[in-house]
């Protein structure tokens, strides 16, 4: 009764849980402006200017309005977009949604009712230019971990120039 052995259960790697549980929220109200990156799922509801990397499912909520180059796994337009959009995977254009700007992926969904202007390429080896004049492309390669790990390295170089203040707190208060 007491003596069973329990069997195995295989842990999933540190790269799977990020993936899989991380999540990101920038909701209605918050403004961004400058690179931001993302692991695991993430959902945005406010306004965002410069460019997104998500390495997961990205969803621009309806209320949300981007302008900015975008690289991510996936991604579901629901609000308004100008930009620049290359998804590994796929894209989905809600009937919702306002998009201008061009789109690489291999999997492109348009729902009835959502607003697209721009031009789209769904070949494997696309390459897509972007607001800043900059070339993506579409493969693999191109969102590797290497380049994720040396972006958020440089994301962290420029916030720790940042100077931080913290508020004196007087204890004999």
């Amino acid at each position: 009764m007491f003596n069973q052995q329990k069997k195995p259960v295989a842990k999933p790697t540190k790269r799977e849980q990020a993936k899989d549980y991380a999540v990101t929220i920038l909701t209605n109200g918050c403004h961004f402006s400058g690179k931001l990156y993302c692991k695991g799922s993430t959902r945005i509801g406010g306004r965002i200017e410069g460019e997104i990397v998500s390495e997961g499912l990205l969803i621009l909520e309806e209320e949300a309005i981007v302008q900015a180059d975008i690289r991510a796994d996936e991604i579901v337009v629901q609000g308004k977009v100008e930009g620049t959009v290359v998804a590994h995977s796929r894209v989905e254009l809600s009937a919702t949604c306002s998009f201008s700007g061009d789109i690489a992926t291999p999997s492109l969904v348009i729902e009835e009712g959502a607003r697209f202007n721009g031009r789209s390429s769904m070949e494997t080896d696309a390459v897509v230019a972007t607001k800043s004049g900059r070339k993506i492309e579409l493969s693999k390669e191109s969102f590797s971990e290497d380049d994720l790990k040396q972006d958020l390295t440089v994301a962290r170089e420029k916030l720790s120039e940042v100077p931080v203040k913290v508020p004196e707190i007087n204890a004999n208060a």
